[in-house]
């Protein structure tokens, strides 16, 4: 699912950010829903759970895309949508610390772009500076939480983390990993 809307946000990129070309991606998004409900995409080592979350995420990037006005709005901002529904589906997916951090850094630093895209509005730039500081605090305490967790434990992966035994490294980095997340 993420490998097709990654190939759907390159053809966005390559011939370009034009209406009909918007128009193109947003029913090849609608086709890629309709395809994992019919099961002909369906990935056997998920859960239903991530399946179904996976689809809420892609239903309503959809209707998003739908109800942008493409006459009024800028022409990138589609695009930027379609990278936060990839990062979306990508952290869903995640089953290492690593992947977590990339997805969730692929999520805000286009939604950076879209808090602060209105040029002209003092407070579409205070807002977007705001949730950039914001993000840096938060993806600085993600990474030492991350930190202290591989240094107390040696692995990266949620399954073994949550296996192995609890010291007081973990314990501080899974503190500043759920401070980092609020």
């Amino acid at each position: 699912m993420e490998l097709t809307l990654g190939l759907i946000i390159l053809i966005v990129l390559m011939y370009g950010l034009k209406a009909p070309t918007i128009r193109l991606a947003t029913f090849c998004l609608g086709a890629i829903i309709l395809m994992v409900a019919a099961g002909l995409l369906a990935e056997p080592h998920l859960l239903c759970w991530t399946q179904a979350i996976k689809m809420l995420v892609m239903l309503s990037g959809l209707a998003i895309l739908c109800m942008l006005d493409h006459r009024t709005s800028h022409r990138s901002s589609s695009l930027l949508i379609l990278l936060v529904i990839l990062g979306n589906l990508l952290l869903i997916g995640s089953t290492n610390l690593i992947s977590i951090y990339l997805a969730l850094e692929m999520q805000t630093l286009c939604m950076f772009i879209l808090v602060a895209y209105n040029k002209n509005s003092l407070l579409s730039a205070e807002a977007g500076l705001k949730y950039f500081v914001l993000g840096a605090l938060s993806s600085g305490l993600f990474l030492f939480g991350c930190a202290l967790i591989y240094g107390s434990t040696g692995e990266l992966d949620l399954q073994f983390i949550r296996m192995s035994i609890v010291s007081y490294g973990a314990l501080a980095g899974k503190c500043l990993i759920t401070v980092s997340l609020y």
